[in-house]
């Protein structure tokens, strides 16, 4: 797959996750869905979401912005929060779904950083984006040890006024859904445990953001030894934290950072819309692109996890000119990348798709 392609497809996902999310944030749905009741004091939101509204991290999060409030988890698993000033543009949707046809939560145009703080999740914002006022925040709870058995929550936001570049405004998000998710198990009966406060909130890892190989210490740390990278060509890599997270990806790429070998792990709602790609693939794709998949029964959650891992195919320019592939290197890769990512979720040995 090539470099463009690669991005591409993020690019197009995170455009209309947040056309819905804008839609969302503006009122429409708050107004028109019905089934809930409204207020126009703030103080009605220690009772929002049927009470598992972390009322202080919102008050904090929109703070002097006075704000209204959903009653009730809606139908469709939504509560919302948003400004009561017609003229100020600003709110929160929080979602709380079972993971099953949901649909990929993290593919945007860049990596979205794990949680961490013993909690399965990610955070997306690029801070070179113009709209630096929006960003989600994610969570995978398990409610059981059953394959499969648990529910995701987001929670996403538009300040309407500073951005998410602050870190200390990515920090209280990430709490507002952390404590909301902690209320919604326990009263729910989801046996889902619970990570604690989350500092140093990441941001989405884009393009830009590679580094040489030799630093490599999240994602794609010990995948390749000094001289199997030099073979490569790989000099550089862009990776996330190595948390665990609902997708959790590494590129090995050339000396400019450019794409050459993509490594991504998929869990929950991720996992599945990964599969049904699987599912399209010719006989012989692997021989030709240089691309391998296997799959790891996990707990709760997680479902069945998908590992992939990508080459750039040769597009016929010589100055981006496609390595040779090593099959037999970037299956032992794939292995240890899948072996280190399904361990961080408990895991099963994963297998050849």
């Amino acid at each position: 797959m090539s470099d463009v392609r690669f991005w591409r497809r993020r690019r197009v996902r995170r455009t209309a996750a947040w056309t819905v999310t804008a839609a969302v944030l503006a009122g429409g749905l708050f107004w028109v869905s019905g089934g809930y009741d409204s207020w126009r004091d703030d103080r009605a939101l220690d009772s929002a979401c049927d009470g598992d509204l972390a009322a202080g991290a919102v008050r904090e999060l929109f703070d002097g912005i006075s704000l209204t409030s959903s009653g009730r988890w809606a139908d469709r698993g939504h509560c919302t929060v948003s400004a009561s000033d017609d003229d100020t543009d600003a709110g929160l949707v929080l979602w709380a779904r079972d993971t099953e046809g949901l649909g990929e939560l993290t593919d945007v145009g860049g990596f979205d950083a794990p949680l961490g703080h013993g909690w399965t999740g990610s955070f997306r914002f690029d801070p070179d984006d113009e709209d630096t006022d929006e960003a989600r925040a994610t969570l995978l709870l398990s409610c059981g040890k059953g394959s499969g058995h648990g529910q995701v929550m987001t929670a996403d936001a538009d300040l309407g006024r500073g951005g998410f570049d602050d870190p200390l405004a990515r920090e209280r998000l990430v709490a507002v859904l952390t404590e909301t998710a902690t209320a919604y198990t326990r009263r729910t009966g989801c046996a889902a445990p619970v990570g604690g406060r989350v500092k140093n909130v990441g941001v989405t890892t884009t393009r830009a953001d590679y580094k040489p190989v030799a630093k490599a210490t999240g994602s794609c740390a010990g995948l390749l030894d000094g001289k199997t990278a030099a073979r490569w060509g790989v000099r550089t890599v862009r990776e996330v934290a190595g948390d665990p997270a609902p997708g959790e990806n590494c590129v090995l790429g050339s000396r400019s950072g450019a794409f050459l070998h993509g490594f991504s792990a998929y869990y929950g709602p991720d996992a599945e819309s990964a599969r049904m790609r699987l599912d399209y693939r010719g006989d012989d794709h692997a021989a030709r692109t240089g691309a391998y998949a296997m799959t790891a029964r996990c707990p709760g959650a997680g479902g069945t996890a998908v590992f992939q891992v990508e080459t750039l195919v040769d597009d016929g320019d010589p100055v981006r000119a496609a390595p040779v592939v090593d099959h037999k290197g970037l299956r032992a890769a794939l292995q240890r990348f899948a072996e280190r990512s399904a361990k961080r979720h408990g895991c099963e040995a994963p297998r050849p798709a």
